[in-house]
């Protein structure tokens, strides 16, 4: 049965973004036992783990990112993005007096991904916002002046592409082709000191004898084209240029950075990575040669996912996507057409993680209308421990398109409550 929840539904317009309009529950909170916050914090500094043999991968350079790392000198992504199912009012109540390693093996197999790449920022500090501070708000910017106060240096976003920083510029500032940002809006409207797009990180480079005088939150994600369509051809990034490349590199504190030569599936390809999913124990990988009807594959599925073989399963790019797409979904042995499907995007997008399909729980407001409801939460390395920042809840109406695909990770039809 669903649950019933107070949604009283409210538009915010004071969001400068082209992705409006943004909608909140503002009557509903979500409360978080201190459990599954300390389960959650376990799980982030497991992942964190997973990243080491990533970044040695990666590197190209001795000192590439030399300032993400931690007190014992092991890699941190020093901020992540949990998205996972939500967790229902029983589970959450039931969690209080369950044991430490009982709610994490409930948490990690309800992950959906964890993300190292924080994105729209405003709109997560101002959801929420009572009299201009908030949670996330709060905590986001603890964690970045925790990084200007360890390294005594600010800190500046940078997209790689001028396609990229367009599209930052629209979505995350509000502000059409031609206009820029002043870092006085930039470090209100985001936390950062400074954004650069390529031009404008040559531009500080060059009067700064080449090298930057920020660490560098780095967005290089593909552009929403390219995730659709991976066979597209791309614009000129700044990371094909080896000497800016290792500049990024060396003051980057997000492990995000490739060199745009290296081929799909390349194993040093560590942007949008999911291969820290294996370690974790929330996903499998299938390689690009893997004979999808095969017997030898479906055992070895539903031995590494202790799941039955008619099980409906997530499939998604290991490498190089976010969000859903690439993403693909089904039982291998029943449907032809997702093995047809599923044989061209591999060789078109490298290897896939196969995770069991996880169904996000309902509720309905007082107006009867369905959501199915999944949760995003954020966590931060602060004074050197894993630390709560803040969450959302996501609402997706059962009769938008997104929630009749599978797809709730957030649109024009989500509805947002906050996580505490």
């Amino acid at each position: 049965m669903c649950a019933e929840v107070e949604m009283k539904v409210v538009e915010r317009t004071d969001i400068r973004s082209s992705e409006a309009p943004f909608f909140i529950a503002s009557a509903h909170t979500v409360r978080y036992p201190d459990t599954v916050k300390a389960a959650l914090g376990i799980l982030y500094s497991r992942y964190n783990a997973a990243f080491n043999p990533l970044v040695r991968a990666n590197r190209e350079w001795q000192h590439d990112y030399r300032h993400a790392v931690g007190c014992d000198g092991t890699s941190i992504n020093f901020c992540i993005q949990v998205d996972m199912t939500g967790l229902t009012e029983e589970f959450l109540q039931e969690a209080v007096c369950m044991p430490e390693d009982a709610v994490c093996d409930v948490m990690r197999k309800n992950i959906f991904e964890i993300e190292n790449s924080i994105a729209m920022y405003q709109l997560l500090e101002r959801f929420f916002e009572k009299n201009g501070e908030s949670r996330f708000r709060t905590g986001w910017r603890a964690t970045l002046n925790d990084l200007r106060h360890q390294f005594g240096k600010p800190i500046a976003l940078l997209a790689v592409t001028k396609q990229k920083h367009e599209a930052m510029l629209s979505s995350e500032f509000g502000l059409g082709v031609g206009e820029s940002p002043s870092d006085a809006d930039v470090l209100d409207l985001t936390g950062f000191d400074a954004f650069f797009g390529p031009e404008e990180f040559k531009q500080h480079l060059a009067s700064n004898g080449g090298e930057s005088e920020y660490l560098l939150f780095v967005r290089s994600s593909d552009p929403v084209s390219k995730l659709r369509n991976p066979e597209e051809e791309t614009e000129d990034s700044i990371l094909n240029d080896r000497n800016i490349r290792q500049v990024i590199k060396r003051n980057a504190i997000t492990f995000n950075v490739d060199d745009p030569a290296w081929p799909v599936g390349d194993t040093r390809r560590i942007n949008d990575t999911k291969w820290y999913m294996p370690p974790l124990g929330i996903a499998c990988p299938l390689g690009i040669d893997a004979k999808l009807n095969s017997d030898e594959v479906h055992t070895y599925l539903s031995n590494t996912l202790k799941v039955g073989r008619e099980r409906m399963l997530r499939f998604k790019p290991a490498q190089g996507a976010y969000g859903c797409y690439g993403h693909r979904r089904g039982s291998l042995i029943t449907d032809r057409g997702l093995r047809s499907d599923l044989r061209r995007e591999l060789r078109r997008r490298g290897s896939y993680m196969v995770q069991p399909e996880l169904e996000s729980p309902t509720a309905v407001d007082e107006h009867g209308r369905g959501y199915a409801y999944i949760d995003r939460v954020f966590f931060a390395y602060i004074s050197n421990k894993p630390t709560f920042i803040g969450g959302f809840r996501s609402f997706m109406p059962l009769d938008s398109e997104e929630a009749k695909f599978g797809r709730n990770h957030g649109s024009k039809d989500t509805v947002w409550a906050e996580i505490v």
